[in-house]
């Protein structure tokens, strides 16, 4: 019989009923506390076929910027790092076809 390691920890555990994090907790509510703000200071204004869809595009939104995670970053950091400009980056990188032996040091 082939034996194989496996480590302890293969699957986070977290405390919470839905394995949500914490602040995915904190976005979905505060998103649903403003789509129902959103439904009642609307409902007389748009019929609710529409109010309904707009209500559920926001969410969505919302949810996503908030739960999705993009290189260690929520949507909303990696966005506003993006549209702020470059990335830059302070060290010295050499390229793939650099080669270090034919350089005389």
């Amino acid at each position: 019989m082939i034996k194989a390691k496996i480590t302890k920890n293969i699957m986070k555990k977290t405390n919470n009923s839905l394995g949500l994090s914490t602040r995915q907790i904190i976005v979905g509510c505060v998103g649903a506390c403003v789509a129902v703000g959103l439904f009642f200071l609307l409902k007389d204004k748009l019929p609710l076929n529409l109010l309904m869809t707009i209500i559920f595009i926001f969410l969505a939104v919302v949810i996503l910027f908030g739960c999705v995670d993009m290189q260690g970053q929520n949507l909303f950091q990696f966005f506003f790092k993006m549209f702020k400009g470059p990335d830059v980056r302070y060290y010295d990188s050499k390229g793939v076809f650099d080669n270090d032996i034919s350089e005389k040091k």
